[in-house]
């Protein structure tokens, strides 16, 4: 499998993004892209051609198309296939296709930073890739990815998503390691502690019980892999399934809130309206139209 290599800094540019859904039956359409594409599955499994190369992109996985060449979908979608797509240029086009390699740190760092000159790395991504940490890597995608298009936002916020996408991209260079850093690994124990209790009361000091860490550090391992703090964390997590209860069943408001874990439904109303724009009633009537 072929990797792509690039100089950083700079880092490669952002251009745009979003989540789409694919029917069962149906595929990728026909084109000649002037910049890379990158698509990550998050449920089902998608069948894309780039050339003559045959990529099977399966739950979890990722792919990047690279510019100039003719993909498409060679095969349609055997169930729904949910996946984020992400546009994005390599300055000056300065990058390679070579061959897969096993990597470490030691190989991508190649010149020390001075204090009058940045350092230098040679990054090496995967064309086509597994995620072995997806709560890490979905999470940098929904961050990227809130803030969405047509929307009325101020500059910082597209200098914001400039800076998601750039640790998306050390990411996906983390990821062609096989060794999690020490961070990392108590990231990924902190948000499968909070997914598996997000319904009972969650405070700092319970999680600090329950993993035996610091709560700033705790703090500061999250904050640092995905960008947000560890009650954020929950917050996303609980309108998260909240949104899916919507979606999924007629349970009334103050249920919903209840299974999430928000025992005063006032309160959630107004949460889930200052994070997602809407009134939880209006979302379900939104989605129920669609």
């Amino acid at each position: 499998m072929s990797m792509i290599a690039l100089s950083v800094p700079p880092f490669p540019t952002f251009i745009a993004g979003g989540e789409f859904t694919f029917l069962k039956g149906e595929s990728h359409f026909s084109r000649v892209f002037t910049v890379f594409d990158l698509l990550y599955v998050k449920r089902g499994t998608l069948y894309i051609q780039e050339d003559e190369e045959k990529f099977e992109v399966k739950e979890g996985q990722y792919v990047i198309l690279v510019p100039g060449k003719r993909h498409l979908g060679y095969k349609g979608c055997e169930e729904d296939t949910v996946y984020f797509w992400l546009h994005f240029v390599i300055p000056e086009n300065k990058y390679q296709i070579v061959s897969a390699k096993e990597l470490d740190w030691s190989f991508v760092y190649k010149k020390e930073p001075t204090f009058i000159e940045p350092g230098h790395y040679l990054f090496h991504i995967p064309q086509w890739g597994v995620v072995k940490r997806r709560e890490i890597v979905e999470q940098q995608l929904e961050n990227m990815l809130s803030i969405r298009e047509g929307e009325a936002h101020v500059p910082d916020d597209y200098l914001k998503q400039q800076i998601y996408f750039s640790e998306f991209f050390l990411q996906l260079q983390k990821e062609a390691f096989s060794i999690p850093s020490a961070t990392e690994k108590v990231c990924e124990l902190a948000m499968k502690m909070i997914q598996e209790n997000f319904r009972k009361p969650i405070s700092m000091t319970w999680l600090k019980e329950a993993l035996n860490f610091h709560p700033d550090y705790i703090t500061r391992c999250m904050q640092k892999t995905i960008g947000i703090s560890p009650i954020q964390y929950l917050t996303h997590y609980r309108l998260l399934q909240a949104k899916r209860l919507l979606v999924e069943t007629e349970y009334k408001i103050s249920s919903v809130s209840q299974e999430v874990g928000i025992e005063d439904v006032t309160y959630f109303s107004k949460l889930f309206k200052k994070v997602e724009g809407t009134t939880p009633i209006e979302y379900r009537r939104l989605v129920q139209r669609k």
